[in-house]
């Protein structure tokens, strides 16, 4: 078995907020529980969206919460010429087909198939480029719930008409460049494991293994988020925000706000259960911020 291999990647879309905490706490835990190395990634594709000085800003806080990757970190921005290699082994086994459906034409759900006559057609310049999803794995060996069957997702968009290549497509690429082995990461992008283990498949690489895990949610029940301006975290108090996560997990006996981001990532780490923490949190709606 390869030696574990964890990483946390926020996307660089603005500044880290409790929920943001949280995923890279988990992730940072279940590494060091499992004696495995911890990487950050930058996810930073998104040019109108994702800037320099949030990445910044992100890494900075990560560190002042003493968040210490194993490694360098990466940067999506520095591999475009490893997805356009993949985005062309997948044409060249006939996977892909243009696609000028715009949003507003398209209902709700799965893409319903109005251009996959053009599968095994050149690419047209401009056009979104889509996958076939025929023989796509729905089922999800999730490490922390037992296997669940996902809906199906249509044949989704691997590279987007601006030119941009699509999420799914850029994260199955980058987990394998890195020999990532476990993904530990929140339940709202559970959807997202078939597609990236369907493409990890078909470029002949290993997937790693997934575990999702509750996430922090608003008064509205939503996930917090950059996109809904969730607080960013307060940098100059990692003890604070620390012992918020604390008491939404239930914890007692637990370090003072005042206490360094050390004393509390020591006593995080000396929680053997903490996976099954998080879910009884969950289970008795204490999550909610």
């Amino acid at each position: 078995m390869a030696p574990y291999r964890g990483r946390f990647a926020p996307s660089a879309t603005g500044p880290l907020h409790l929920g943001s905490i949280f995923a890279a706490l988990v992730s940072y835990i279940h590494a060091k529980h499992h004696n495995g190395e911890w990487l950050i990634r930058i996810d930073d594709l998104d040019e109108k969206r994702c800037k320099a000085i949030y990445s910044d800003s992100i890494l900075k806080c990560l560190d002042a919460f003493g968040f210490k990757p194993s490694e360098a970190v990466r940067f999506q921005t520095e591999r475009i010429s490893d997805y356009a290699l993949a985005l062309k082994s997948l044409e060249s086994k006939s996977l892909l087909y243009s696609c000028d459906c715009t949003r507003k034409s398209l209902p709700r759900g799965p893409y319903p198939g109005m251009c996959r006559h053009r599968i095994g057609q050149a690419l047209i310049e401009g056009n979104a480029v889509r996958i076939d999803t025929n023989g796509i794995d729905l089922d999800i060996q999730d490490l922390f719930t037992p296997v669940r069957r996902m809906s199906p997702p249509g044949d989704f968009i691997i590279k987007r008409r601006d030119g941009l290549f699509a999420y799914q497509l850029a994260c199955a690429i980058d987990e394998h460049i890195d020999q990532i082995t476990h993904v530990i990461r929140g339940i709202d992008l559970l959807e997202s494991t078939p597609m990236q283990c369907f493409i990890s498949k078909l470029l002949g690489y290993q997937s790693p293994s997934y575990g999702h895990f509750p996430v922090l949610v608003g008064a509205d029940g939503a996930k917090l988020s950059k996109q809904t301006f969730a607080t960013p975290v307060d940098w100059d108090q990692p003890g604070h925000s620390f012992a918020t996560i604390a008491r939404l997990l239930l914890l007692n006996d637990t370090p003072s706000e005042i206490d360094s981001a050390e004393i509390w990532l020591d006593y995080f780490l000396s929680l053997d259960n903490f996976l099954s923490i998080i879910v009884k949190a969950s289970e008795a709606n204490t999550l909610s911020i």
